[in-house]
């Protein structure tokens, strides 16, 4: 999966991009949590992902830059270095729109950063709401994301470097 390689750069920022592996995979519900280790045991982020029928996979990650939450599909064929917006609703208590970038043919990544609100309605939700300035829509059964933040949260206070930690409680 060359987007998982080339999101591992991203969030690295300047890092080389690393094969890197997953440690630590947890399953809560829909979602399944992992620590993602460099291939030279530096850590790189902690992720939480969930497919759908269509094929595409939703991963929210915890980095150092904050929040990101990353899109994937093999059935897309996206135009890279493009942007468009987003539209992001979780139940009646969070709603923000949030620019998207398309870093790899199947894949598109959108930085939150540290949004406090998200993260405290995306832990406490039952559903979000994706929509996309071209018409893609996806609702997101959030079921299980109490507990799979929660390991979340661990996961990066475990691995993340020191200075980091608690950052996402």
């Amino acid at each position: 999966m060359r987007f998982i390689a080339i999101l591992a750069a991203l969030v690295m920022a300047a890092t080389p991009a690393f094969a890197g592996k997953r440690i630590d995979e947890y399953v809560s519900g829909y979602w399944t949590t992992y620590a993602y280790q460099n291939d030279d045991g530096s850590f790189g982020h902690c992720g939480m992902e969930t497919s759908f029928d269509d094929g595409m996979v939703l991963s929210i990650l915890l980095a150092d830059q904050g929040v990101i939450i990353a899109f994937w599909s093999p059935k897309w064929q996206l135009r890279v270095g493009s942007t468009t917006a987003m539209q992001m609703q979780i139940d009646r208590r969070y709603d923000t729109f949030a620019g998207v970038t398309i870093d790899d043919p199947q894949g598109m990544v959108s930085s939150l950063g540290y949004d406090a609100q998200f993260w405290i309605a995306f832990k406490a939700g039952n559903a979000m709401n994706l929509a996309m300035a071209d018409g893609r829509s996806w609702t997101v059964n959030l079921k299980g994301s109490s507990k799979a933040t929660k390991a979340l949260t661990v996961c990066f206070d475990l691995y993340a470097p020191n200075g980091r930690k608690g950052m996402f409680k």
